[in-house]
């Protein structure tokens, strides 16, 4: 059974996405086109088969040399039929294939991810087209855990690897609960509380940065201003950007779902190539039971005795036909005389 997939290769790890759903797996660290021949390796050997069409995101920014060089490290390694999608767009169609947006409808696209923050408004004409000038600002989640890391240290006069783990975790926690508490490992185990409050102060120039260049693409737009804004990426699921657009924007806001560009890069993929329609069954008449053939009546004998009184009847009218006197007719006819006179003949 063939099957399609999409990939989002992102500098944090690469989302894969295929019928049977979404994972992500961390980045290897290899060269791109290397990293997705093992991937694709990976489920042909889960599948049976190798995926009868593939889709990859990438960043709208990416030259076309950059592209050229890319397609051609994976013809290299034997994948020559990869597709190339922006990852904005993917997001939009992963949107569209559940909102349904309408005709002539708009989405600005928010990824919010690791290494910065890409911002697309897109118009549906068919297919989703630019609208406005894309921008993208080089901030993103490392950054914010920098920031982070940096107060947490300042504040208890020490650094390292262990309490960078710890300062990345709280902050993803910070989405959920109203206030974690850091271990911090020294002469003796203390511990740093950082509430939400706390870490929105420090974070909140860096998000005012992003929220600002999301203006000057909505602007940019003129009259194409978009219906919803999509919160995709894993920094954009920070309270805290959600609240600053919808201060700042009176536009509804939206968050993706995890894996939206994979998501929507299988589907481009599965629409390339749809499923064969199925074939009508075919009704074929129930086998008669042997049982049922032994209930009904035989008409053999009845057949046979039609045929015998056919053969009665037509003998007898044969002979009386032959027995009948053969009559012989003779045809006589009338002279007429001169007007006047009948003369009939002698019989």
């Amino acid at each position: 059974m063939s099957y399609q997939v999409g990939l989002d290769l992102g500098s944090a790890g690469t989302t894969v996405a295929t019928d049977r759903g979404v994972t992500t797996t961390s980045a290897a660290g290899n060269a791109p086109a290397r990293e997705i021949a093992k991937i694709l390796d990976d489920l042909a050997h889960r599948y049976g088969e190798p995926p009868s069409r593939v889709a990859l995101t990438h960043p709208l920014e990416w030259p076309h040399e950059y592209l050229e060089q890319l397609r051609q490290d994976l013809i290299e390694e034997g994948r020559a039929d990869i597709l190339f999608l922006p990852a904005p767009h993917a997001a939009a169609i992963a949107f569209d294939a559940n909102a349904q947006l309408p005709e002539h409808g708009t989405v600005a696209v928010f990824d919010f991810g690791a290494t910065g923050c890409n911002i697309t408004v897109l118009r549906k004409h068919g297919v989703f087209m630019l609208a406005g000038r894309p921008e993208r600002v080089d901030v993103g989640g490392y950054f914010l855990d920098d920031l982070v890391v940096e107060h947490i240290g300042a504040t208890m006069e020490q650094y390292g690897p262990e309490l960078r783990s710890s300062c990345i975790e709280a902050k993803e926690l910070l989405g959920s609960y109203p206030e974690v508490r850091i271990p911090v490992l020294a002469a003796e185990i203390r511990e740093v509380r950082l509430s939400r409050l706390q870490f929105e102060a420090i974070i909140r120039p860096a998000v005012e940065m992003v929220v600002d260049a999301l203006e000057r693409v909505v602007w940019s737009a003129g009259l194409c201003e978009p219906d919803v804004i999509l919160l995709v990426g894993g920094s954009a699921r920070i309270p805290l950007v959600a609240k600053e657009i919808a201060k700042r924007l009176p536009i509804p806001v939206m968050r993706a779902p995890e894996g939206a560009a994979a998501m929507g890069a299988q589907l481009e993929a599965k629409q390339l190539e749809p499923e064969p329609a199925e074939e009508p069954p075919v009704w074929l008449p129930a086998p008669r039971e042997e049982g049922e053939a032994k209930r009904r009546i035989p008409t053999t004998p009845f057949i046979a005795a039609g045929l015998l009184a056919l053969i009665v009847v037509g003998g007898w009218a044969a002979h009386e036909a032959m027995d009948r006197p053969n009559v012989l007719m003779e045809t006589t006819s009338v002279e007429l005389a001169p007007p006047g006179t009948a003369v009939l003949p002698r019989i």
